[in-house]
């Protein structure tokens, strides 16, 4: 019997009573944790990045309407198991965020004048956890390329940083030719992986410094990858040619041609 959610009118108390009903009722809801839904959370977040991606190139904001509820739904059943252990509900996080909020916009709901508002925003947030003995406390556990520029942008605030993309271009040329070095000797796996990691460490600041996100960056080239691969599948299955049977040189000329198709479509 659906009307026992949709005739309720306000729409928090509907998702809560929803929340709540399906903890009572539903076996797989039930049995959920805090623990079992991190990766749900982790899942629905970056649904919520490609739907967001998928709006802004192609202006179809169906898909984030509908993701952005599937992150909500996550929020809710935290909310919903953190009431039944008498910590906090809905309504708690709500007032959370709200003084948060006003607190960090000075400018806003206060005499403050405006100044640089992320150094303004980054300064509060530090005031609000004055316990932290290290610029590197606090860091959520992003994806490894978010991490790293969250990293780089907390040690910037104290002058470790180069002055300009130029310089980052040539200690990224350097961290490049110490893992070809790595790999001419073929020297331990360990050490190949250790300098590997520092030109993808590198390479995340150079996206800093032009103010550019390493993570979304790499999310577009996985799906213009992605989009120009099945491409090229499409090309080979109408001449009937067989992907594995053919050379480099061959599947490099397929490739170019689904991204010249690929190209002149949009």
């Amino acid at each position: 019997m659906p009307e026992r959610i949709l005739s309720i009118e306000n729409k928090f108390k509907q998702l809560h009573t929803l929340m709540v009903l399906l903890r009572e009722e539903c076996p797989w809801d039930q049995k959920q944790t805090i623990e079992s839904l991190r990766r749900c959370l982790l899942e629905e977040s970056h649904e919520v990045l490609e739907a967001m991606e998928t709006a802004h190139q192609t202006n179809q904001w169906q898909d984030l309407r509908s993701e952005l509820g599937d992150l909500l739904l996550q929020i809710s059943f935290h909310c919903c198991i953190a009431e039944e252990k008498k910590q906090f509900n809905f309504d708690d996080v709500i007032d959370t965020l709200v003084v948060k909020m006003i607190y960090r916009h000075p400018h806003v709901f206060a005499d403050a004048k405006p100044q640089d508002l992320l150094e303004q925003w980054e300064s509060l947030k530090d005031d609000e956890h004055q316990e932290r003995t290290s610029l590197m406390d606090g860091i959520p556990p992003l994806p490894a390329l978010a991490y790293a520029q969250k990293q780089q942008e907390r040690a910037a605030r104290v002058g470790f940083d180069w002055d300009r993309p130029d310089d980052v271009i040539e200690k990224m040329q350097e961290e490049l030719d110490e893992l070809a070095y790595e790999i001419r000797h073929q020297h331990p796996q360990s050490r190949i992986e250790d300098e590997f990691g520092d030109v993808l460490f590198t390479l995340t600041n150079l996206a800093r410094q032009l103010n550019i996100d390493a993570e979304l960056c790499l999310m577009q080239s996985n799906r213009k990858f992605d989009a120009r691969f099945r491409r090229m599948e499409n090309i080979a299955s109408k001449e009937s040619l067989d992907l594995k049977q053919l050379k480099l040189d061959a599947l490099e000329a397929l490739y170019q041609q689904a991204k010249q198709e690929i190209m002149e479509s949009i």
